[in-house]
């Protein structure tokens, strides 16, 4: 083992408990909009697997702030949810839940999924007991406009799409608590539908 890895820390054994921390990180970037749910998923099962500190930190090199989790996180708090005003903007909510994590999960997920279904979004991944990401892709209003307007040429137009992405992550505080993290991009009517939420 070089020296440089042993003064790093980077050939240290990695424990169960910094693997977890890599992947809450890893859901943080995500739901930041850094990471594609593909590259989560990929990621992930690499920071599970991951033998070292070394494997974990190389998950994380063309993240900002390196990996999150390696410091101890801070108290979670809930936080004052506000729809804002119309439009499409980014939000962020963070709750404490008086239930374990697999139980707070189902309880949001059999509230909320069919709510955010009947308003067009699908389930791109449901990772239980703690990741839940919800997508909706639609066409601006102005297409069909430029379709007609400047036909044939204005078909293109077709392919422009915008997408309203929500994550949630749900992390464990406590033998009976879990904090469960709403971020994401969406209109006002989606970031009501979070603020509005009656949570145990």
């Amino acid at each position: 083992m070089a020296a440089h890895e042993t003064q790093s820390g980077a050939g240290v054994r990695a424990s169960d408990g910094e693997r977890e921390a890599a992947a809450v990180s890893l859901r943080t970037h995500c739901a930041a909009g850094r990471l594609s749910v593909e590259e989560l998923e990929q990621r992930t099962a690499a920071a599970l697997a991951a033998r070292t500190i070394g494997d974990l930190d190389a998950l994380f090199e063309d993240l900002p702030g390196g990996r999150l989790g390696s410091s101890p996180a801070a108290p979670v708090r809930d936080e004052p949810a506000s729809s804002g005003g119309f439009g499409l903007m980014n939000f962020h909510q963070r709750h404490e839940i008086d239930l374990p994590r697999r139980a707070a999960f189902r309880e949001f997920a059999g509230v909320i999924v069919p709510t955010m279904s009947r308003s067009g979004y699908d389930v791109v991944n449901r990772s239980e007991p703690e990741l839940l990401i919800l997508e909706r892709v639609e066409r601006p209003a102005w297409v069909p406009i430029v379709c007609i307007l400047f036909f044939p040429l204005g078909l293109l137009a077709l392919l422009a799409s915008t997408s309203e992405r929500v994550v949630v992550t749900f992390d464990e505080i406590g033998p009976e608590r879990t904090a469960m993290s709403v971020h994401g991009r969406a209109r006002r009517p989606t970031r009501r539908v979070f603020e509005d939420l009656s949570l145990p």
